[in-house]
């Protein structure tokens, strides 16, 4: 039975490796017409992960988000649709309620829209009121 097993490897390795492997009269600088679609995308095209962070984290702080992405508040389960939030020039940072929609509950925050530096806050259920500063960077 090895023997056989060590025959066939024999046999079929050659012909896996041929496959994947130009011939003689391909030029492998010219592409097929796979080649011809979009270029795959640059590091600035793909999709950046959002800012997260507990509102008692951003107490007096001055939070660095990337253009493009938001800030997304990690609160309780359950609260999310009882937070509030304000910034002072909403051209740069625009508060986002979370709470349930169309079967899924997403978190509050804030989505950043220009470069620039804006004062914020936010608001528990408690009623307990945070303040910080959003400066949106480029990335």
């Amino acid at each position: 039975m090895k023997r056989i097993s060590t025959v066939a490897l024999a046999v079929a390795l050659p012909l896996v490796v041929a496959g994947c492997t130009p011939t003689a009269s391909e030029d492998p600088s010219v592409g097929g017409p796979e080649s011809s679609a979009a270029p795959s995308a640059s590091a600035m095209d793909q999709m950046l992960p959002p800012t997260t962070v507990t509102p008692a984290d951003l107490d007096g702080t001055d939070v660095r988000v990337i253009r493009g992405t938001s800030l997304v508040l990690a609160v309780p389960d359950g609260t999310e649709a009882d937070w509030t939030g304000t910034t002072a020039d909403v051209a740069i940072a625009e508060f986002s309620p979370g709470g349930p929609s169309e079967g899924a509950v997403f978190r509050p925050g804030f989505i950043v829209r220009e470069i620039g530096t804006t004062d914020a806050t936010v608001t528990g259920p408690d009623g307990t009121t945070v303040a910080f500063t959003i400066t949106v960077i480029e990335y």
